[in-house]
């Protein structure tokens, strides 16, 4: 039996939460997050794949303009993705961070 691992590594590691947050210029803490969930339909097919998103964060931490990037296979995963990013938040700042890109992997381990 197929084992589903890959989204919350993915998403954790690129969200920063394994370690700590960086002082770059267009970086923000990401303070609360949720991995996005393995479509059932795709999981029952044995469908695996990715979606890139760009979005922006406002002063409030709160994620908005969603937009993807590039999905594979399209159609599939970008739901999960755009419902579980609506739950995230970042830091409070005083600006706009505009231009978050992630890339979410949706992968069976064995």
């Amino acid at each position: 039996m197929k084992k589903f691992t890959g989204v919350f590594a993915a998403a954790f590691v690129a969200a920063g939460l394994c370690s700590a947050p960086s002082m770059a210029l267009n970086e923000r803490e990401l303070v609360e997050a949720e991995a996005p969930e393995f479509p059932r339909a795709a999981e029952r097919r044995g469908i695996e794949g990715h979606v890139v998103v760009r979005y922006n964060v406002s002063e409030d931490g709160v994620v908005a303009d969603i937009e993807v990037v590039e999905a594979t296979p399209a159609g599939v995963f970008e739901r999960s993705v755009m419902r579980a990013l609506e739950s995230w938040r970042y830091a409070t700042a005083a600006e706009v961070t505009e231009g978050v890109e992630r890339r979410f992997d949706f992968a069976f381990t064995d």
